[in-house]
């Protein structure tokens, strides 16, 4: 059968956006993405398992709970850890909840996390979100001290755009497709409320697909949550890394891209891309530090590369000043 190939641009990192302010980057590029669609879902199997092999024999799996023993505590320091895997009426999202765990550890290990606050699977359901990040009477709100705290925010999970395209959604446990617009989480709302908290910084990492694709394992194929063609997704109405210097955003991909996972990891591709670099690979000067910038550029130089032996490119994404030193 032939094999339909459609090359189109589109706009990366939830929006098309390219700034700068002064000497501080601002991410946000066009590039042609390739795409493939073929007519038989036997025949994709054939292809995918074919690169998949090629993979699993190239990718060396690094040990995962290889940590240090000792790290100073980093004072008024929160780090909010999400990880939804089961969900009531769609299908699971692979090794979020076990992504949650690890991230846990690795913000305690690695960057000395003074509090670290981990919700997973069930906990995550009915109005959740709201209880945790709305900026007056939110949980955070009752920890994050003004211009003190360092926030670190990840989510693991299924993530979904709305019908017309207008804006993107975390999504609970109990969420239900058809009532996405009232019980999923806005990513507009989720930056509009952190910014309000005031932290010194905002650091958020999101490991989740906003085309509709969901999250799915090398074993299985890609979900179509919604049921529908894909959907042009508009910039993001809030972005508060253009005016605030201390608040960053990465994600695992493009709006209109899959997440994958990494099977052999029992991780997120991006994930675990991210554990890696936070370990020290992401240190590309070898100084000691490991900034904004180089854990984005390893993650993304490393996330693409591999993406594309497993299913299609998956291209990772940041926003904000690429100077913040991590550690």
């Amino acid at each position: 059968m032939k094999k339909i190939v459609l090359t189109f641009i589109v706009w990366l990192c939830m929006g098309f956006l390219s700034q700068a302010t002064g000497q501080k980057r601002i991410s946000g590029r066009s590039v042609p993405v390739q795409f493939s669609m073929v007519e038989s879902p036997v025949k994709l199997m054939e292809s995918y398992n074919s690169l998949k092999a090629h993979y699993m024999s190239s990718l060396q799996i690094a040990d995962l709970d290889s940590l240090p023993d000792d790290v100073p505590v980093r004072p008024y320091s929160v780090a909010v850890i999400i990880g939804v895997e089961q969900y009531d009426f769609i299908p699971a999202a692979p090794y979020a909840a076990r992504d949650a765990e690890l991230i846990s550890r690795y913000f305690k290990a690695l960057l000395g996390m003074d509090r670290v606050i981990v919700h997973k699977n069930k906990e995550v359901s009915g109005f959740f979100f709201e209880n945790l990040f709305h900026a007056e009477e939110g949980e955070l709100a009752r920890i994050v001290e003004k211009g003190k705290t360092d926030l670190y925010v990840y989510y693991s999970g299924h993530g979904v755009s709305a019908s017309d395209g207008g804006d993107v959604y975390m999504l609970p446990a109990d969420v239900k497709m058809r009532l996405i617009e009232k019980q999923g989480y806005s990513l507009n709302t989720l930056f509009e409320q952190l910014d309000k908290l005031k932290a010194r910084s905002t650091t958020v990492f999101i490991d989740a697909c906003f085309s509709g694709l969901g999250k799915f394992s090398q074993s299985g194929t890609p979900l179509n949550l919604m049921h529908t063609k894909g959907v042009k997704v508009k910039p993001l109405l809030y972005q508060p890394w253009l005016m605030n210097p201390n608040f960053r955003v990465f994600t695992s991909s493009s709006v209109n891209q899959a997440a994958l996972v990494l099977d052999e990891a029992h991780t997120g591709l991006f994930t675990y891309f991210l554990a890696i670099g936070l370990r020290g690979k992401a240190d590309l000067n070898a100084d000691g530090h490991v900034t904004a910038d180089e854990l984005y550029q390893y993650i993304y130089s490393n996330v693409s590369e591999n993406s594309k032996k497993i299913y299609q490119e998956q291209t990772p994404c940041f926003y904000g000043d690429d100077s913040f030193i991590l550690y």
